[in-house]
């Protein structure tokens, strides 16, 4: 007899037998013992989690002859030959290579025959997002009105591409990840029924790998039990795996916690020379690097990290050689390269390059400090607030201070803008009249609590019609409104010159002199 994969050999039989997914099978069976059974259902979920399994044991419990509890009984001749894979009437399709509208007519011309030899005739449809949208459309109407000895069962790993006019007419269940506690026991229980061996940090390690997924699990370990005959390790399973031995990272992040440039350039050539990738490598950095924070963050770490207790507490000494912002620094660093690194064709020397940024070696630019003038010099001297002894920092070099003042200047700038737009247009709603005075405004200034504004000397009527007792209430009642808070307005007058222009008799004065006398006539 051929050899059986121990997915296979493990697939779940009854309902019982699902692993980490309580909340579908209570509906079912309770649907089953109280003939509440609905036309279609949507198993939707990442891959591994039961989907298809939960389908076929759907379907044998609806042509079980014995079934007690809603769960098939396994032993009558119905459930016998569904496990053989010989009933006619439960249809698997596989949507990836059916997809098109041939074969949904197909099915449609299909269903109207009655069961050959079961109670009802299941179609199981794999994968039902690749369906086109033609096929999609053909398959609505059967959903929608099916004939009774009918039952769809659809299973997708992307239910997002499912059209709402199909998942309206389904009842939808989600299948969660598999918890690791869960996973690991269950592959304790295959490990020891295979008579292998295998550490405990090594079961931790492939369910951590199995991303939630009982079936990549399994596979994972039916591997490594078929190509080891000794104890299978941690590294007995990286090596399979392909991916980047736990020891291996904390001694990457020892060096890099240590500034030690020569070990982290050491340390990453022998995990180059053991094959491994550079993708991989860089998603155990950042993974690594998010469990160093939440060792920083959260009390209760253990709780939050898929590791050994050993591993674990070598990330916990780990922890206390950086700082938290560092360890954000790093994370967000890697992962903008994590984005960019699968569109170069040269992977590793972008992740060695930034190995050796975040051991001090190289820093990112920065931007160019401007030239200093004289100006500048002026700016960087303003008096500044008097600091007692204890909150004295590193004193500013004058490039900082000169373009730390002239943000502060410019965020006073925009504040006044910002304030005298929103001024104007409050005032425009309130009294037309005083808007008008006030667009004749040639110069405002913002000095704590007093607005200065001032007005050429030509329209000195204009200042005193905004200064008057009402008008400056109202104006100054829109400035607490705006602020949220007290602004006193003062106005003024600018003593701009204005030359006149010269009359006729200026310029025959000018010509003449004052010896002229004017005849009326």
């Amino acid at each position: 007899m051929s050899y059986l994969a121990l997915y296979r050999k493990w697939r779940p039989k009854t309902f019982g037998d699902l692993v980490g997914q309580d909340h579908v099978v209570r509906t079912l069976k309770n649907a089953l013992e109280k003939n509440k059974v609905s036309h279609a259902y949507l198993f939707s979920g990442v891959r591994g989690t039961g989907k298809t399994s939960t389908a076929k044991i759907l379907s044998k419990a609806l042509n079980c002859l014995n079934m007690v509890g809603g769960e098939p009984c396994n032993q009558c001749a119905n459930c016998l030959k569904i496990n053989e894979g010989s009933f006619m009437d439960i249809i698997e399709i596989d949507a990836a290579s059916n997809r098109g509208i041939d074969e949904i007519r197909d099915l449609r011309e299909k269903i109207k025959f009655m069961p050959v030899e079961g109670l009802v005739k299941v179609y199981i449809i794999d994968e039902v997002h690749m369906l086109t949208g033609e096929a999609f459309n053909a398959l609505l109407k059967t959903l929608e009105e099916p004939p009774g000895h009918i039952v769809f069962i659809l299973a997708t790993t992307e239910p997002h591409k499912i059209p709402l006019t199909i998942l309206s007419r389904c009842q939808k269940f989600d299948f969660h990840k598999i918890p690791n506690d869960l996973l690991i026991e269950r592959l304790k229980l295959i490990v020891a029924d295979s008579q292998g061996e295998i550490e405990n940090e090594a079961i931790v390690l492939i369910a951590k790998l199995s991303g939630g997924g009982l079936r990549d699990a399994i596979s994972l370990l039916d591997q490594c039990l078929t190509s080891y005959d000794h104890k299978i390790t941690t590294e007995d399973v990286s090596q399979i795996a392909g991916i980047v031995d736990d020891q291996m990272i904390i001694a990457l992040f020892k060096s890099i916690a240590n500034k030690n440039i020569n070990q982290v350039m050491s340390v990453y050539e022998e995990i180059k020379e053991k094959g491994k990738s550079t993708g991989q490598l860089l998603h155990d950095l950042i993974e690594g690097f998010k469990n160093l924070m939440i060792i920083k963050s959260v009390k209760d770490a253990s709780k939050f990290i898929v590791a050994s207790a050993e591993t674990i507490e070598e990330l916990k000494n780990i922890a206390d050689m950086f700082i938290e912002d560092e360890v954000l620094a790093y994370i967000y660093s890697l992962a903008e390269l994590e984005s960019r690194i699968k569109y170069s064709i040269h992977p590793d020397l972008l992740l060695e390059v930034e190995l050796i940024r975040l051991v001090g070696g190289t820093k990112k630019a920065g931007p160019k400090l401007p030239k200093i003038t004289k100006e500048d010099e002026a700016i960087a001297e303003e008096k500044t607030p008097v600091l007692k002894e204890e909150d004295l920092v590193d004193e500013p070099t004058i490039e900082e201070a000169i373009v730390k003042k002239k943000l502060e200047r410019s965020k006073e700038e925009l504040s006044l803008t910002k304030i005298w737009d929103r001024f104007m247009k409050v005032i425009n709603e309130k009294n037309k009249n005083l808007n008008a005075y006030y667009k004749e405004v040639s110069h405002k200034e913002l000095e704590g609590n007093k607005l200065k504004v001032y007005f050429e000397d030509k329209y000195e009527f204009h200042k005193l019609r905004a200064e008057s007792p009402e008008n400056l209430k109202v104006a100054e009642g829109v400035l607490r409104e705006i602020a949220g808070k007290k602004i006193q307005l003062e106005i003024f007058i600018n003593k701009i010159e204005v030359k006149k222009e010269k009359t006729a008799e200026d310029k025959l004065t000018e010509i003449f002199g004052d010896s002229i006398t004017y005849i009326d006539e």
